[in-house]
C-alpha cells in the first residue's frame, strides 16, 4: 500500500469513528438512558474526542503551519467559553 492509499484510509476512517461518535451521542439524547448532568459530561467527552480527531486528520495540525493555526484556534475556542460562560451566568 503506498502513502497515498494509506493517508486516504486513515482519512476514512477518522470520518467513520466521527460518525459513530455523532451517532452515539444522539442516541443517549434520544433514548434518555443516562440522567442529565452524566449525558452532558458525556456529551462533552464525545466532543472533545470529535475535536480532537479533526484537528490532527482534517487541519493539517501536525503541519509546522498548523502551530499557528492551532495557537489560533485555542485562543478563539477560550474566547468562546468565557463568552458562554458570561451568557449562562447573565
Amino acid at each position: 500500500m503506498n502513502k497515498h492509499q494509506k493517508e486516504i484510509r486513515q482519512l476514512s476512517l477518522s470520518f467513520l469513528l466521527m460518525i459513530a461518535l455523532t451517532a452515539i451521542a444522539f442516541s443517549l439524547v434520544l433514548f434518555q438512558l443516562i440522567s442529565p448532568p452524566i449525558l452532558i459530561i458525556l456529551l462533552l467527552v464525545l466532543a472533545l474526542i470529535q475535536i480532537i480527531i479533526q484537528f490532527d486528520r482534517f487541519m493539517d495540525m501536525r503541519e509546522k503551519e498548523g502551530y499557528y493555526r492551532l495557537t489560533s484556534l485555542i485562543g478563539g475556542s477560550f474566547v468562546a467559553l468565557l463568552t458562554i460562560i458570561f451568557l449562562i451566568l447573565l
